[in-house]
């Protein structure tokens, strides 16, 4: 599902495979709906992640080193970074305005809540081990460079040198350790990551030397390491503050922006950083040289996007991540902004309960799937294509674990065949209860077009129509329901879907998924770890434990004064400045 969904703070996936149990944590959801920019909450769900690690860290080679840090000044050349608008005429100063959709749970500690709102500060302040490049694949950032045994076993990591807190300290092996132990207290990856640790465990063997040793590979660890929430704080921070959230006092991190105020409900004020020390590659996504030129970043908590929309038009405000998506014919034609489209979003998919009921049958789950036409069903969620498309991929295109797999079951109209396949099953017409709610009007606006198509190759059709909270409560409960509409995250390892926990309502318990679930926590191979996506992908093709229908898109909405802004889910405002 995309950022702005409702979802509980913590949840695992559980993968078992012939000789091991692997759990995943889903840390974006994907059980709750996908949506509108104007039906969002400010509770939502931390941006969908978890990148695989990159090419250089494939368990063949010996060492893999990454590039190192660099001590360019933060008045540097304004970079280029994949997705950013030509940054040739920045200033230095000035203050950037962005509406948030909420007040925070937390202002910036991602391994306290995994809303939206906390993980977007908390990128501006802090870092962490690693980061992503704009395909969501691993790179290093408080990492200089690193090395995997050939076994897979043993990660060492030298850290980057000269780099200090927001309070002065120098960054140190002593305080990743103790942010990687909370990190492991209060977040689900983390507590995967720690209980495959050996023995030896994570050490800081030097003062800028960290090691991690494993029982069993874990290929996936630099993709966890690259998450927000495994941001580095200072070891008295992080050993002080345990489970309870980090106060505003102790907001100190190693990011372009330190922490300046908090006045709940009303402001949140972060300044440059002017001891940040840039790495030297060239941007890309959230990764390479971090350059900020602003003075001063002041994010004001606006729960209405209308109203949001309206102070970026008028200029109240310079930025605002959440807009009213019904709205972007008039942002394309209003003067002075631009409307952004934000790529990967979610996807949308008709999940069937496979633990009782006439979907146990994977044959009448198939005549489903081949009874609509995937682009009608959009529109009629949506009402508009501009922000929707038709891809196969479990993953998106924008990220580097799409796969086409199933691309000759996708969106594959046949209502002949999906006849034939009802015959064949002995469908006797029984009733299929939908679960379905008006709160979200795409899912009330799917289910109707779907059942129409469904009633079309003789089936029968009830829609059960409750608020939200209904159905939330009313899906776990297999015995009352037989379909529903769900949202899943396009920016997701695909190990780290939904679909693949059999306890998650739809119910999906299969050895040969649990199997490749567990392969991919292992492989650090990039090329073994995209054979193993287009096997796990082509299975959900050939099993249909959900449909998947299309992807979705939210829209963002920024002033034409400022350059060199990146376009990806997660904003940040490095490398970004008000015209000169």
């Amino acid at each position: 599902m995309t950022d702005h969904q409702i979802m509980s703070r913590r949840r695992f996936l559980t993968a078992s495979a012939a000789t091991a149990g692997v759990m995943i944590l889903a840390a974006c959801g994907g059980q709750e709906p996908t949506p509108q920019a104007s039906q969002a909450t400010g509770n939502t769900s931390a941006a969908p992640t978890a990148a695989p690690p990159t090419a250089a860290a494939a368990t063949s080679a010996p060492a893999i080193t990454a590039a190192s840090a660099s001590t360019t000044s933060s008045s540097a050349a304004a970079p280029t970074a994949t997705g950013a608008a030509a940054a040739t005429n920045i200033k230095k100063g000035g203050t950037i305005k962005v509406a948030m959709i909420g007040e925070p749970p937390s202002v910036a500690d991602a391994m306290f809540t995994t809303t939206t709102v906390t993980s977007d500060i908390t990128r501006q302040i802090y870092e962490g081990l690693f980061t992503k490049d704009a395909k969501f694949g691993a790179k290093p950032m408080l990492v200089d460079s690193y090395t995997l045994s050939p076994d897979g076993l043993h990660y060492e990591f030298m850290l980057r040198k000269g780099i200090k807190f927001h309070n002065g300290k120098d960054f140190t092996s002593a305080d990743v350790i103790a942010s990687l132990k909370r990190w492991a207290l209060m977040t689900g990856r983390g507590q995967i990551i720690f209980a495959r640790l050996a023995d030896a465990g994570v050490q800081a063997k030097a003062p800028l030397t960290v090691t991690m040793d494993f029982k069993q590979p874990t290929g996936v660890l630099l993709s966890f390491l690259s998450e927000v929430e495994a941001f580095v704080m200072p070891e008295e921070v992080a050993t002080a503050v345990g489970k309870n959230k980090i106060s505003d006092d102790k907001i100190i991190g190693t990011g372009p922006f330190m922490f300046k105020e908090h006045q709940v409900d009303k402001i949140i004020r972060l300044v440059r950083y002017d001891g940040y020390q840039p790495r030297s590659e060239t941007p890309d996504g959230w990764s390479g040289r971090k350059v900020a030129y602003i003075d001063e970043l002041q994010v004001l908590p606006v729960s209405d996007v209308t109203v949001a929309s309206n102070g970026v038009t008028t200029g109240e405000y310079q930025y605002a991540p959440t807009v009213d998506n019904n709205q972007y014919r008039t942002f394309q034609n209003t003067p002075n902004v631009k409307a952004l489209v934000l790529k990967p979003g979610g996807w949308l998919a008709v999940n069937y309960n496979k633990k009782q009921g006439i979907f146990t049958d994977k044959r009448i789950r198939q005549a489903v799937g081949l009874c609509f036409d995937c682009q009608e069903a959009l529109i009629a969620a949506y009402g508009q294509k501009e922000l929707t498309r038709l891809d196969p991929g479990i993953a998106a295109p924008e990220t580097i674990w799409n796969s086409q797999a199933g691309s000759n079951i996708y969106n594959h109209k046949d209502p002949e065949a999906a006849k034939a396949l009802l015959k064949d099953a002995g469908y006797n017409g029984q009733t299929a209860r939908w679960l379905t709610t008006k709160d979200y009007p795409y899912h009330y606006n799917t289910a109707a077009y779907i059942k129409q198509q469904m009633e079309a190759i003789g089936m029968k059709v009830q829609l059960d129509v409750y608020d939200w909270a209904t159905v939330v409560q009313q899906r776990a409960k297999p015995e009352v329901w037989d379909m529903i509409i769900v949202g899943l995250s396009g920016a997701t390892h695909p190990a780290q879907q939904l679909i693949n926990d059999k306890t998650w309502p739809g119910f999906w318990d299969n050895a040969d998924k649990d199997q490749l679930v567990a392969q991919m926590v292992m492989e650090s191979d990039p090329q073994k770890l995209k054979q193993t996506i287009d096997a796990y992908q082509a299975l959900v093709y050939a099993e249909q434990p959900l449909t998947k229908i299309g992807d979705s898109f939210s829209l963002s909405l920024i002033r034409d004064e400022v350059q060199g802004f990146t376009n990806v889910l997660g904003w940040f405002f490095w490398n970004t400045g008000l015209s000169s």
